[in-house]
Formats: C-alpha cells, sequence, structure tokens
C-alpha cells in the first residue's frame, strides 16, 4: 500500500471526525511516513509498520466516543520525536552492562587473538631457523628437511586458522557495536 492509498482509506474512514482534526491526524501519519522514508525505509515498508488503516481508525473513533473532549492529536502521537532522557537511560544501561559483562570476554579473546597469531608467525619463521642449523650443527638434511617442512606447514595452516576467528571476532563485534547503537537511537 503506497503513501497515499493508505492516507486515503484513512480519511475516508475517518469521516465521522470534523474535518480539522481529521486534517491533523492525516498530517501526523505523512509526517510519520516521511520520517521513516528518511530513515532509510520505502514508502511501503514506512506505511506497513504504522498498521492498516482499519485499525488506526478503530482505534481513535473508539478512543473519541470514550472520550469526547480529549485531543484527538495525542493519540496519534505514538512516537516522539526526540526524547532525550530514554537515549541518556539507555546509553548508561548499555554501557554498564558492557563494562560489567563484555569487555573482559573481548579483552580476552582479543589477546588470545594476538597470541595465535604472533604463534603463527613463529611457526611461519622457525624453519629458517632450522635451514640455518643445518649448516652450523650435524643435523641430518632429511631430519631437517621434514622439520621444515611441518613447521613451515603448521605456521601456515594455524596462520589461516587465526585469520578466519579474527575476522570471525570482527564481525561479532561490529554486529553487537551496530546493536547497541540501534538500541540508543530507539530504532526498530
Amino acid at each position: 500500500m503506497t503513501k497515499l492509498q493508505f492516507l486515503h482509506e484513512l480519511n475516508r474512514l475517518l469521516a465521522q471526525l470534523p474535518e480539522t482534526e481529521r486534517n491533523d491526524i492525516l498530517y501526523d501519519y505523512e509526517l510519520h511516513i516521511q520520517s521513516a522514508m528518511e530513515n532509510g525505509k520505502t514508502e511501503e515498508e514506512a506505511v506497513l509498520d504504522l498498521g492498516s488503516p482499519q485499525a488506526i481508525a478503530s482505534d481513535l473513533l473508539s478512543a473519541m466516543s470514550k472520550e469526547s473532549e480529549g485531543p484527538v492529536k495525542d493519540l496519534v502521537e505514538r512516537k516522539p520525536d526526540s526524547n532525550m532522557g530514554r537515549g541518556i537511560f539507555v546509553f548508561s544501561m548499555i554501557l554498564l552492562f558492557n563494562l560489567i559483562f563484555i569487555v573482559g570476554p573481548v579483552a580476552g579473546i582479543a589477546g588470545a587473538l594476538i597470541g595465535f597469531y604472533v604463534s603463527s608467525f613463529v611457526f611461519l619463521i622457525s624453519p629458517i631457523a632450522f635451514i640455518i642449523d643445518i649448516f652450523t650443527q650435524e643435523i641430518p638434511l632429511t631430519l631437517a628437511f621434514f622439520i621444515v617442512l611441518a613447521t613451515g606447514s603448521f605456521g601456515y595452516l594455524f596462520f589461516l586458522l587465526t585469520h578466519f576467528l579474527g575476522k570471525g571476532f570482527v564481525n561479532i563485534m561490529h554486529r553487537y557495536w551496530k546493536f547497541n547503537v540501534k538500541l540508543v537511537k530507539g530504532g526498530n
């Protein structure tokens, strides 16, 4: 359903209300749709998020019948434009939660990944030490060859595994960061 179809249907269903109140309601819903579209949603998604015009009209008309004098405009404003207090509260709670439960494990995992990278680098350069050792000591050539092959291969495979784990860790941290930002902003 497009914005025009939604507003036309809502206007038709609210025909019982005075024209000024009906126009205020339609204007508010049009602003909600424009705001959602500015936040990256398509017109159809913005309309879908508001709900069906029938349900909205039913809610508004039943509220009007309960309170014949109550302003309908307050019923329409479901999401305030800015709620600074809520944002500060959510930010402080997320900060506290992250400091208590997240920072320690993240630092431990990051330290382990750094250790894995260093270990894989050591395994990658250890064949150079064995090659130098061949010329300085009496190590059989076949034994040195297989030690060089084994440590170099293990170092390379260990580096690939560590790199894969590191990319996964960074991806998870990025998604967690976006989730926290979405919570603070109050988005869906």
